[in-house]
Formats: C-alpha cells, sequence, structure tokens
C-alpha cells in the first residue's frame, strides 16, 4: 500500500488523477455494432482504498449524480490536486492518460485495446475482426451489457485479472459502488456492496 500514497513526479507529470497500489483488467464478449462478429473487450477496475483528485459527487435515491454545489466546484476548480483515499471500488471509463508500467501490461493482457486518435488518444476497445472501435457507451452504463452484468451469474462470465503493480491514469469517469448496477461486477472483484444511511 506504500507505493499508492506516495505522490511521485511521474503521476503529476503524466496528469493522472487517480492511482491504486493494485488493479484488475477485466475481460468479457461483446457484439460488434459494425460486423456483428463476437469480440473480446477490456475494461480496468481498481480495488477498494484507491485514490482520487476528483470532488466528491453526490448521488440521490437513483445514483443519479446531483453533482457539487457552485461553491465547492469552484474551490476544487481552483484549488490544487489534493489525493482523496476512496473506500470502494471502480470501473473506469474513458481512460486518457496511463502509466507506462500500466500500458505494457495493458499491450499484453488486452491486445484489441490502443489509444484511438479520433478520441484523442482516449484508451479504446477495437474489434478483433473488422478493426472498428467499440463504443464505451454500449459496455458500461447499461444492465445486460458487458461491464454491467444483471446478476452473480452474468459476472461470473467476465474474466478478472488482478494485477499487482501500482496503477496511475487519468480517467474521465469512474462507475464506483455508488452506482448500485455496478454491485454484481463488483462482487465478482471479492468486494462486497451494500447499502448504506
Amino acid at each position: 500500500m506504500d507505493t499508492q500514497n506516495r505522490n511521485t513526479d511521474d503521476e503529476c507529470d503524466s496528469g493522472a488523477n487517480l492511482r491504486a497500489s493494485s488493479y484488475y483488467v477485466l475481460r468479457a464478449s461483446h457484439r460488434c455494432a459494425q460486423c456483428g462478429a463476437s469480440t473480446p473487450v477490456f475494461a480496468l477496475a481498481v480495488p477498494p482504498d484507491h485514490e482520487s483528485t476528483e470532488g466528491d459527487l453526490e448521488l440521490d435515491e437513483d445514483g443519479d449524480c446531483t453533482g457539487l454545489d457552485p461553491g465547492a466546484f469552484h474551490q476544487w476548480l481552483f484549488s490544487p490536486a489534493q489525493w482523496q483515499r476512496i473506500e470502494g471500488p471502480a470501473l473506469l471509463s474513458q481512460v486518457g492518460i496511463l502509466s507506462a508500467p500500466v500500458m505494457r501490461t495493458l499491450h499484453a493482457l488486452a491486445p484489441t485495446v490502443r489509444q484511438n486518435p479520433e478520441r484523442n488518444g482516449q484508451w479504446t476497445n477495437f474489434c478483433a475482426h473488422c478493426g472498428t472501435a467499440v463504443w464505451e457507451g454500449a459496455l458500461y452504463p447499461t444492465p445486460g451489457q458487458p461491464f454491467c452484468p444483471k446478476d452473480d451469474a452474468a459476472a461470473a462470465q467476465i474474466g478478472v485479472q488482478a494485477v499487482e503493480e501500482p496503477l496511475a491514469a487519468f480517467t474521465a469517469m469512474c462507475w464506483t459502488d455508488g452506482y448500485r448496477n455496478k454491485w454484481p461486477l463488483f462482487k465478482r472483484l471479492g468486494v462486497a456492496c451494500s447499502k448504506t444511511d
């Protein structure tokens, strides 16, 4: 855990807004919208107790984000980055920057994931058959999609490779345990989620 808490120059220079002492590479199947073939798709997730520089967002009863109030947003926007410990796990989406060791691991474990120049270098899944970029909106948000399993049986179909090395990344979206529809996925990672009052 010690490596996670070090704020290295490399992390600052890379523009990372999320770091963890370990991470997961997830693998699922998806039917390509372009060619119709089943293709492997991959995602990154981090365990509880990762760190982020993003502001805490409040979720309403339905799991929708209510956003930061204007004063908190202004303070967050203009203050220096401060690392916060996040108690729960997270599924990463819209990843724009990865540290070099994570890039090497991703190349080895997720061969159809690469930077997409049409998405400003965002790390993207590509169909293994036709080479078309796979839209993240078809993978993450809705129950029944590859990284949003409806139940434990669907979650069991997701391959999980634990990587016991630090992760530093810039991600524009994190699906946390505040999103109840992610609970079967997080249970697959060994993290039990429950409603807290």
